[in-house]
């Protein structure tokens, strides 16, 4: 009898552990003992009762470095599931092994930058939300809605899910407000901000800037269900491996903005989401492991979209409803059923007729899987 078991290496940063969550729902659903493992070894991967493994993680060696001899050696189906935010540097990868091992990216933008360093990459399989539960949050989020309209009445809400690190441009969008606030828009937005307290002194005298909840630790749905209560999110950030919070704030039915760039635009449009083009595109060495390549714009061209969005929701409702609809429809195709059944078939795994059904037919197949 094969085994049943699928150990799981997750990353402990929260856009994979929520997909690494995903992944364990999905095996789960399908009759797996998907098992969370901070270290998968060896002997795990020969192991009679194990069907196979995958690891959640950063493609630099500081963090990959422990799956690279299980993965080589280890005689069970193994993935690892990699994201990355830019280019790896020559050092990360000249001496060791991890030039043999073989990587599914979570983006082509990823794809491309580990090519570029001599890295082999197997496939692309990008991350993925939970369509029904996004559709839900709508219901659930009474505490969230009423927290939102306390501090925003009659203004357009914006909200913003990011870390605040250089790659995630947090001053750029203190500045754009500022640039919008000169102009006399202050009472007619609010931006809700996820992240941590350290960016509240680059919001400094915003009085339109809220904090509402520090970066992490909290319930994957709570967060979307903050989501779920703006009309807009804004995505001010130059670099990241696939950006995550735009896809799940079209998935809630709201639009997303944000610069038209990789990786980004492969699975964004803006039939319904704001973009605007960037200026310059640069390498920016953010340790010994990898170069960020940032897609710079300037806090103008950021605000000119906010003030648009604001013009679109306050006199355009009709057209700002279209927006919504099609976010929340396209998202369907990125369902983990549609996207991680790919990574089920990279561990050589039996998916179920069902399963297979609803990815070929559709989300209306969600109800017989689950």
């Amino acid at each position: 009898m094969a085994g049943r078991i699928v150990y799981i290496s997750p990353l402990q940063a929260d856009s994979m552990l929520n997909q690494a969550n995903l992944f364990k729902k999905l095996l789960q659903e399908c009759g797996y003992d998907a098992v969370f493992k901070s270290t998968i070894t060896v002997e795990d991967l020969n192991n009679d009762d194990v069907a196979g493994a995958i690891w959640f993680q950063l493609a630099t060696i500081n963090f990959i470095g422990d799956a690279v001899v299980p993965y080589i050696l280890g005689k069970k189906p193994k993935v690892l599931y990699v994201t990355i935010e830019g280019v790896p540097t020559r050092g990360n990868v000249a001496h060791s092994n991890i030039k043999r091992c073989e990587f599914i990216a979570v983006s082509n933008f990823v794809k491309e930058c580990l090519q570029s360093v001599g890295l082999k990459v197997r496939n692309v399989v990008h991350h993925a939300i939970d369509w029904k539960l996004c559709g839900e949050v709508h219901k659930r989020n009474i505490i969230q809605r009423r927290k939102i309209e306390q501090y925003a009445k009659d203004r357009v809400k914006f909200i913003v899910v990011a870390r605040n690190d250089p790659r995630k441009n947090l001053k750029g969008l203190a500045d754009a407000m500022r640039i919008l606030n000169n102009k006399g828009y202050e009472k007619d937005y609010v931006v809700f901000l996820i992240t941590e307290d350290s960016a509240k002194q680059i919001f400094q005298g915003i009085n339109n800037a809220v904090f509402i909840k520090g970066f992490g630790g909290s319930a994957h749905e709570f967060v979307l269900g903050y989501m779920a209560c703006c009309d807009y999110l804004i995505h001010p950030a130059f670099s990241g491996g696939f950006e995550l919070p735009i896809l799940e704030a079209n998935a809630v039915g709201i639009p997303a903005i944000h610069v038209d760039a990789p990786p980004m635009n492969e699975f964004t449009s803006p039939e319904f989401n704001f973009m605007f083009n960037y200026i310059d595109k640069q390498a920016v060495k953010c340790n010994m492991y990898q170069y960020w390549i940032f897609h710079i714009f300037t806090p103008d061209m950021l605000a000119e979209m906010i003030a648009y969005a604001i013009d679109i929701y306050k006199d355009h409702k009709d057209e700002y409803q279209e927006y919504c609809t099609k976010a929340r429809e396209w998202t369907k195709n990125w369902d983990y059923h549609v996207k991680y059944v790919e990574l089920m078939k990279e561990l050589r795994l039996a998916i179920p007729r069902d399963l297979i059904d609803y990815v070929k037919h559709g989300l209306e197949w969600i109800t017989e899987i689950r």
